[in-house]
């Protein structure tokens, strides 16, 4: 499973980010922005990507923000929402995740 979206993710980079006509450094931005939305899924899906969570449990939402922050100063129009969204969904997954995790396990 994580394969598949590692995957979509080199193929949306491709095609949607590398292929723009755009500044490089927007289209730097983006890129990371990409990067950092995957890190904050991949390791909630797939267990060979939990060495993320084994660094820390927090390390997702600071990848999630650095994702808003660099999808912000990415490549402007639709690509920019669609990575602002795709990264506060990340983060909103794993939020959600978190606290059930951390609240919604425990016993009485």
């Amino acid at each position: 499973m994580a394969w598949i979206i590692l995957l979509a993710i080199l193929i949306v980079s491709y095609y949607f980010i590398i292929k723009s006509n755009s500044k490089i450094t927007e289209k730097y931005f983006s890129l990371l922005s990409l990067v950092f939305a995957a890190l904050t899924i991949l390791p909630i899906l797939s267990e060979s990507f939990s060495f993320i969570l084994k660094l820390s449990f927090f390390l997702p939402f600071v990848f999630g923000v650095l994702g808003i922050v660099l999808g912000w100063l990415g490549i402007k129009g639709d690509l920019r929402i669609s990575l602002i969204g795709l990264n506060v969904l990340a983060l909103g997954f794993y939020f959600i995740v978190f606290l059930m995790a951390t609240v919604g396990f425990q016993e009485p």
